[in-house]
C-alpha cells in the first residue's frame, strides 16, 4: 500500500468525506469510502499529516509523489525495486 500525507484535505470524490472509524480510541481512525468500502486515509495522534492512500488520488503521476520510506523492507519481494530511504519529511 502506497500513502502519501497532507496537512489538509478536501474530499472532492464521488463519496465525499470518508467514513471514519476510529480503531484506537482518542490515538488513531480509518477512512473508507462510503459507497465501496476501499480505505482511503489515516489520521494517527502522533503524525502531523492525514495518511491518504495513493491510489485514491485523482492523479498518481504528479513527481512530487517519490517514495521516501519503505516498511518492512526485510519482507520486501525480490522483483519489487527497493526504496531508498530519504530523511526528509515528518511522516515515515
Amino acid at each position: 500500500m502506497w500513502w502519501v500525507g497532507f496537512e489538509k484535505v478536501t474530499w472532492t470524490g464521488e463519496g465525499g468525506e470518508p467514513t471514519w472509524y476510529e480503531t484506537f480510541e482518542g490515538e488513531a481512525k480509518r477512512g473508507f469510502c462510503p459507497a465501496c468500502g476501499s480505505r482511503l486515509a489515516a489520521i494517527d495522534s502522533d503524525i502531523p499529516e492525514i495518511g491518504t492512500n495513493v491510489t485514491a488520488l485523482d492523479n498518481t503521476s504528479c513527481p512530487d509523489l517519490v517514495p521516501i520510506h519503505a516498511s518492512f523492507r526485510d519482507n520486501a519481494v525480490h522483483w519489487l525495486p527497493s526504496v531508498q530511504k530519504v530523511e526528509h519529511g515528518t511522516a515515515g
